[in-house]
């Protein structure tokens, strides 16, 4: 039998959990991505700065496993579809634990990988025998005062893994 995947998203202080988390906003706030995907960015927005740049907060990301296997391993980060746009950069890392510390909306010491292209990878050591999560991955928006007003599109990331 194979694994039963999904993705749980951390924000807060403590950290919440929302798992499963069926889409992720990148928002101006420490908070949930929403209700739905429309909800969250409309209250939480990020402002296009005059000058320089400005950073969402970050978005604590891991895969949870569930059921029956025998390892779990060689898990990917990697963005599948999509485009930002002009003056808009997304950055992503791994933790390389399974330690959360309180989301930043300053430049990210995680994300620090840009996502410049499709299938730009970010990999981490996670390892599993049993159910559970992998490593944090973090990811963040930075917007620089040269963007375009209005909304960035759906944009697909995909987790990928070894699995025995």
């Amino acid at each position: 039998m194979a694994s039963t995947f999904t993705v749980a998203e951390s924000y807060g202080v403590s950290p919440t959990v929302v798992d499963p988390a069926t889409y992720i906003n990148l928002l101006g706030a420490n908070a949930a991505s929403g209700s739905d995907a429309t909800t969250a960015p409309n209250a939480n927005p990020i402002a296009i700065p005059a000058a320089g740049s400005v950073y969402s907060y970050e978005r604590w990301l891991r895969g949870h496993w569930t059921s029956t296997f025998t390892s779990i391993t060689s898990v990917t980060f990697t963005r599948h579809l999509g485009a930002l746009g002009t003056g808009v950069t997304m950055k992503a890392g791994t933790t390389g634990t399974s330690s959360y510390a309180t989301a930043v909306n300053t430049a990210s010491s995680v994300a620090t990988t840009a996502i410049t292209t499709l299938d730009t990878l970010i990999s981490d050591a996670t390892s599993l025998t049993a159910a559970g999560y992998s490593f944090y991955f973090v990811v963040q928006l930075i917007v620089a005062s040269t963007a375009a007003q209005g909304t960035i599109g759906t944009m697909t990331y995909r987790f990928a893994w070894n699995e025995v």
